[in-house]
């Protein structure tokens, strides 16, 4: 490679890395052009060595350059941290303890960084949601624990809702503050937000629908009651039997219509959530159905159970399904034999309530069934029931963010499993 030569037959030093020129270290105004070149993000730059009073100084800015240089390779990795959060489709904030924006990896729009950083978080929130996410927060700078909520955009351009996520800064033990992720989810909120208005409009239309229908049904009840009352006598045991069977399908009606407004009516009537001690909350249930138990000759037993935040009716209702269940599902000539316990798992986090039988009994192969509308493993003419009472109970496990699980052999008993947060996300 030939060289560059000066007039004066000098010949200037050369970074290999980029061809920059590099300045003579052997003069103040040299090492001077160093340090500016360092501060404009220049790292290859290179003193010459040099004798005299300043060649430590040149040496020293010289090993400044090498670590400058070192740091940038590193920053420059394509697959490191910081291409990460710069290129991160999620978008990334860290807020200190009194709540003021410290880092955002994205611009507002309309806004530079500068305008962002140092300003409360409530600056980019809605003023109607600053006390929702006000609690939010103060719960994760106060136990640790990481919560998500959705949010509307406060910016008119760009996305309109976010799937937010909240968690600790840590420094030792001491919770400095929070990291805050933003995902765009505007279109599954939108999706969401018309199925929710389709899920309003079922609802009100079975709501409706069962009133209209509950008429017509209290009259042939009523009129069937009034013919069974005035003409039984006079009727043909083959009219009996008929007006006995009409009596009978109207009840059936009535009932499955209680029942479906009773499954649709879960969410849309749905009440807060508090603490609800289910050893009382069984005991009562039990005290309930104390005809139903004696007519069965039943034996029930209740633990300990958990107290956990929930809907009580929800609750309620769940319990009461899974008791009748065990009573009406026994083995004929052995007298009804039922269990409610329940306990924690080993992080104490989830709650667990078992009802356990010694009823018929079902095969594994039929569990999803079980839980499904409308679904019965056996014959109307020898257990009633509309098929829905299990599908209640799954919806409101689901809906307290549980499941509900069984266990059974057939001719030996059943087990079902509902399983619970002892504590909601703040969030649902």
């Amino acid at each position: 490679m030939s060289k560059n030569h000066r007039g004066d037959g000098k010949t200037p030093s050369t970074d290999e890395a980029s061809g920059a020129e590099l300045p003579r270290g052997s003069t103040l105004d040299g090492l001077v052009d160093v340090v500016k070149r360092l501060r404009a993000n220049e790292p290859h730059v290179r003193c010459q060595a040099v004798e005299g009073p300043l060649a430590p100084l040149a040496a020293e800015l010289d090993n400044l350059a090498i670590t400058l240089d070192a740091r940038r390779t590193a920053a420059g990795d394509l697959f490191g941290v910081e291409v990460l959060v710069a290129q991160s489709p999620i978008m990334m904030m860290t807020c200190d303890a009194d709540e003021r924006i410290r880092f955002l990896n994205y611009n507002v729009p309309g806004m530079s960084p500068a305008d962002v950083v140092g300003k409360s978080i409530y600056f980019v929130t809605l003023p109607e949601e600053h006390e929702r996410v006000r609690g939010l927060i103060r719960h994760v700078l106060t136990t640790g624990e990481p919560v998500g909520y959705e949010i509307r955009s406060s910016v008119p351009m760009g996305p309109e809702w976010f799937a937010v996520k909240l968690g600790p800064i840590r420094s030792g033990e001491q919770i400095v503050g929070f990291t805050l992720s933003m995902v765009d989810i505007t279109d599954l909120k939108r999706t969401q937000l018309r199925l929710e208005q389709s899920n309003r409009e079922l609802e009100n239309f079975a709501s409706v629908a069962s009133h209209d229908l509950q008429e017509p049904l209290r009259k042939i009840q009523t009129f069937s009651e009034r013919l069974t009352a005035t003409c039984a006598s006079v009727l043909s045991p083959e009219g009996r039997d008929y007006l006995e069977r009409m009596s009978n399908a109207a009840a059936r009606m009535r009932t499955l219509i209680d029942d479906l407004l009773a499954y649709s009516r879960i969410s849309s009537r749905a009440q807060p959530f508090v603490r609800v001690n289910l050893q009382q909350l069984a005991l009562e249930v039990v005290d309930d159905l104390e005809l139903a138990i004696a007519q069965a000759g039943a034996a029930v037993t209740v633990g300990e159970l958990p107290t956990v935040e929930a809907d009580p009716a929800q609750m309620r209702q769940l319990l009461q399904n899974l008791l009748s269940n065990a009573l009406k599902f026994h083995r004929e000539g052995v007298p009804p034999s039922i269990s409610i316990q329940g306990g924690l798992d080993a992080e104490g986090r989830l709650a667990e309530l078992r009802v356990e039988d010694n009823g018929i009994g079902f095969e594994v192969k039929y569990l999803d069934r079980i839980f499904a509308l409308f679904q019965r493993l056996h014959g109307r003419g020898k257990y009633e029931g509309t098929g829905i009472g299990l599908a209640i109970c799954r919806k409101i496990a689901e809906r307290h963010g549980g499941s509900i699980d069984a266990r059974s052999t057939p001719g030996q008993g059943s087990t079902f499993i509902v399983t619970l947060p002892l504590k909601q996300n703040p969030s649902r």
